[in-house]
């Protein structure tokens, strides 16, 4: 970050070198796993994990960008160069920002074709019925449970914060009714989503 000198002394600014562009891709990429809920060697993303990533990412890139602009500025400003370095940073993140316009994380609208065909064919079972660790559309279900209320309830595997847990719920019949542990809330057809406080 010092300045380079030349020969008679005078201070002469640098472009952006690899340390803030390493650190730019870095904060790029921690940002764009938040944004796809996803993370290496962490199994669910849950809201206190995404919180970590967010600000991490946030603070090594709005850093890694004041670092850029002031020596850009000084670069281009105060001595009238041009480096084709200054123009790295700027086309990691607008496409960082194209990357995240286009792919969007997994969610309820892309789970519901399928989380629907697992509700039906547990309700059409006999008894109350459980399954486990499931995948359903890119969503990461930890339980899949009908209840002898003949709703069927999809835990979301990252949405366990704390002593509340959040997820889906099948109701065909009448709609469910919250009370001060469990709210609900309607998405759309059959479908509401909930959260339960578990004491």
């Amino acid at each position: 970050m010092h300045a380079r000198q030349t020969g008679g002394g005078r201070d002469t600014a640098t472009a952006p070198g690899f340390v803030v562009l390493t650190g730019t891709v870095l904060g790029v990429v921690v940002l764009m796993c938040v944004h796809l809920d996803w993370a290496p060697f962490v199994r669910n993303v849950t809201g206190p994990d995404q919180l970590v990533g967010l600000v991490a990412g946030g603070i090594l890139l709005g850093v890694c960008l004041l670092v850029w602009a002031i020596k850009s500025l000084s670069l281009l400003g105060r001595e009238r160069r041009r480096s084709g370095k200054v123009a790295a940073v700027p086309v990691v993140v607008l496409a960082g920002l194209v990357v995240g316009l286009v792919f969007q994380p997994a969610g309820f609208d892309s789970a519901r074709p399928e989380m629907e065909k697992v509700a039906v064919e547990m309700l059409r079972e006999d008894r109350p019925h459980t399954r486990q660790d499931l995948n359903l559309g890119g969503v990461d279900i930890s339980l899949a449970h009908r209840e002898s209320d003949g709703r069927v309830y999809f835990y979301d595997a990252d949405g366990y914060v704390g002593s509340a847990v959040q997820g889906w719920v099948f109701s065909p019949g009448p709609e469910p009714v919250g009370s001060g542990a469990r709210e609900f809330e309607k998405l759309t057809g059959d479908w509401y989503s909930f959260d339960f406080t578990i004491y």
